[in-house]
């Protein structure tokens, strides 16, 4: 009997936490993003052998999205800006801290190349502590703000397509369509 109570009081404590947690909204990074609806769909990119172009590649094959030229839509992943800089300083006026911040603009056109959306602008950022004592974990630190910056992105820009269907897509060419003379 003295061992139920506490596994009693661990279950209950397990299952307040567990109430807690989904009523704040609180959910696995890397989840909720809803299966994309198109599917199939041509992916263009100024650096077609970028990690950012991998990425996405990758995300959308992961959706079931089937990626190929001759797709009736292009994603177009139009630019990347990434950018680093000071925003504390230390008493001799050396950096303590930098905020890197990543942007990536995209839009889906037809296959005229006429916009159906965008272009758009995802954004994402990161703040690090400099280590000047420790330059090479410091660097590494930014490698990996950087990468995950990117995974950001990509799951930014899943969430935007999940919200895009074909048919979404196809009135939108139908009213260009309309308005051309």
């Amino acid at each position: 009997m003295p061992l139920q109570r506490p596994r009693h009081l661990l279950s209950c404590a397990v299952l307040g936490a567990s109430l807690l947690l989904s009523a704040c909204g609180f959910h696995l990074r890397g989840t909720g993003v809803d299966d994309v609806k198109l599917e199939e769909l041509n992916v263009t990119a100024r650096n077609s052998y970028g990690p950012t172009y991998q990425s996405v590649l990758e995300a959308l094959q992961v959706n079931g999205v089937d990626v190929r030229s001759s797709a009736p839509y292009q994603l177009q992943l139009l630019d990347e800006n990434r950018e680093r800089r000071a925003v504390t300083y230390t008493y001799r006026s050396t950096p303590a801290e930098y905020e890197l911040t990543s942007e990536l603009i995209f839009q889906i056109s037809d296959r005229q190349g006429r916009p159906l959306i965008g272009p758009e602008t995802l954004f994402t950022y990161r703040v690090y502590v400099n280590d000047k004592d420790n330059l090479i974990g410091t660097s590494e630190e930014e490698a990996l703000l950087h990468r995950e910056m990117r995974q950001d992105l990509t799951r930014q820009l899943m969430f935007r397509l999940s919200s895009i269907s074909a048919s979404d897509l196809a009135a939108r060419e139908q009213k260009l369509d309309q308005q051309a003379p």
